[in-house]
This record gives structure tokens, sequence and C-alpha cells, in this order.
């Protein structure tokens, strides 16, 4: 298969879930990054299943997705930040390590944290995205999850909140 070209545009025109249905529907593998406001978060795609996501918002990252989940106190995440600043690992691989969580709940975690990232975006009534085609970054763990069961999870979960 051929690269598209960069697909790019407003969530307005084309809401999220259209687009995660498009990318799975066309198994593309790469990078869909929206932005609004400050906020930049990536949904990593390969195939057309989502295998991980990033933010650069505080509240997304793993640490504070794992105290909101019960799975972490604060204190065990300024341990294991404390270390990761001076071991140069990743939070994960540090909280595993210290016995605060064992694989499997680091990996339970780490999807939990892909499902907020990506609730958190279908919340956003404005913004703006692009997908580049390609090469996902190493450091993703691939966790695969299905474009159209994530969707449906959410939809859910936002109707009970309303």
């Amino acid at each position: 298969m051929t690269n598209p070209e960069p697909l790019s545009g407003n969530i307005q025109d084309t809401p999220l879930p259209d687009l995660l249905r498009n990318l799975q529907s066309s198994r593309l593998t790469g990078t869909l990054t929206l932005q609004h406001g400050g906020e930049e978060k990536s949904i990593y795609v390969k195939e057309g299943n989502i295998v991980f996501a990033s933010s650069n918002v505080s509240a997304d990252r793993l640490g504070y997705i794992l105290i909101n989940a019960g799975k972490l106190t604060n204190g065990q995440m300024e341990a294991a930040l404390k270390l990761q600043s001076a071991a140069h690992k990743q939070f994960g691989a540090i909280v595993v390590e210290l016995g605060f969580l064992n694989p499997k709940e680091l990996f339970d975690g780490l999807k939990l944290q892909v499902k907020e990232i990506i609730y958190s975006l279908f919340r956003w009534e404005e913004g703006r995205y692009q997908f580049t085609p390609g090469r996902l970054p190493d450091q993703t763990i691939p966790l695969v999850l299905d474009p159209i069961e994530l969707i449906s999870e959410i939809i859910a979960r936002l109707q009970n909140e309303s």
C-alpha cells in the first residue's frame, strides 16, 4: 500500500469517530495529532487499530491516571518520578521495578491511559487534526484497541454522564 498524503482539517468538519473509522477501514499506519489551544494529543495507529496515545496535558500522564484509578498513591508517584529523572527510564518501568505495580497492572494502566486520552478528545468541540502516515515511534507499547469498540464504549460513557 502506498502512503497517502497527510490528511488534516478541523474536528468540527470531520468528527473524531469518523476519523478513527476512516483510519481503520483504510488500515492506515501513522500518527493522528489533534490540537486545541495549548493542548496536543496524539493517537498512534497501526493498520487501522489504535496502539497508543500521548498528550502534553499533565492530567493525562500515566502517574495521574494510575492515582485516579486507585492503583498508585501520590507518594509512590513522587518516588517513581524522582527515580525516573535520575535513571532516565520510562515511568512505567520504574513503578514495576519498585514493586508498586506488576506488569499486568502496568499494561492495564497504559490501556486506561490511552482510553482516557481518547475519551478527552471526544469532549473537544473544536480543534485541528493532522494524520501523518508512516512509522510509529519506537517507545510505544502496542495495545491494539479496536476503534469501533472504543467509540462505542466512549459514547456509552458520555451518555451516562448526561
